[in-house]
């Protein structure tokens, strides 16, 4: 399938505008983090909780977006290691979150996601001649990451901010994406509200700039 049928398939199942909410779940998560962690510990100990503290919040904050939209569900799954996990399914679309190092890397590799992109394949690459049905699983991850500064003051100050938040369609092996969907780019408009009121036009360019992928500067 290429990008806009996948898109079409998810989109019939979920509405568009349920990925700004989770866009905006992303922002707040990451704000939240920071200043809690900064308020809460010395740095050294904020700098080894923070990701942990950012995990559980968006979570949270996914199972809230899903209790908000009728036929989207959220369940807490327990996956390998006792670690937890949120699922949002709305028919045959899965959806769970996942930070990553850069905007739009690859993902981690754990039991769940393996075997929920596993399950793509048959939407993905069907026989020649086969049509996929219309109840054929459908993973979609939401990537983030955080975000980078050059001094440790420009951090201090906007370290809340994240990186970049993707929706991404894994291969079946999990080893690569075969669509994207940069959601700075396709919410605009709640980027623009989470930037500091501070920022000239030049730095909220380059912001959205480096939350592509393969940004280099």
């Amino acid at each position: 399938m290429i990008g806009a049928e996948l898109e079409q398939a998810t989109f019939a199942h979920i509405p568009e505008a349920f990925f700004g909410r989770l866009l905006r779940a992303v922002f707040t998560a990451h704000k939240v983090a920071f200043e809690d962690c900064r308020d809460s510990f010395a740095e050294t100990e904020a700098a080894n909780l923070r990701p942990y503290y950012r995990r559980g919040k968006i979570e949270s904050y996914m199972r809230d977006a899903a209790d908000m939209v009728p036929g989207i569900t959220s369940t807490v799954v327990l996956g390998e290691g006792s670690w937890y996990h949120t699922e949002l399914r709305s028919g045959p679309v899965v959806i769970t979150a996942s930070s990553v190092p850069a905007p739009c890397a690859i993902v981690e590799r754990a039991e769940f996601r393996q075997t929920l992109a596993r399950d793509n394949a048959q939407r993905l690459w069907p026989e020649p001649g086969d049509i996929p049905p219309d109840d054929a699983p459908l993973y979609v991850l939401l990537l983030h990451s955080k975000s980078r500064w050059e001094t440790i003051s420009e951090w201090r100050e906007h370290g809340h901010l994240p990186g970049s938040a993707y929706i991404a369609y894994p291969s079946p092996k999990l080893d690569t994406y075969v669509h994207e969907i940069n959601l700075f780019e396709r919410f605009p408009e709640i980027v623009e509200a989470h930037m500091p009121q501070t920022w000239d036009t030049d730095a909220a360019v380059r912001y959205v700039q480096s939350a592509r992928k393969a940004y280099t500067a």
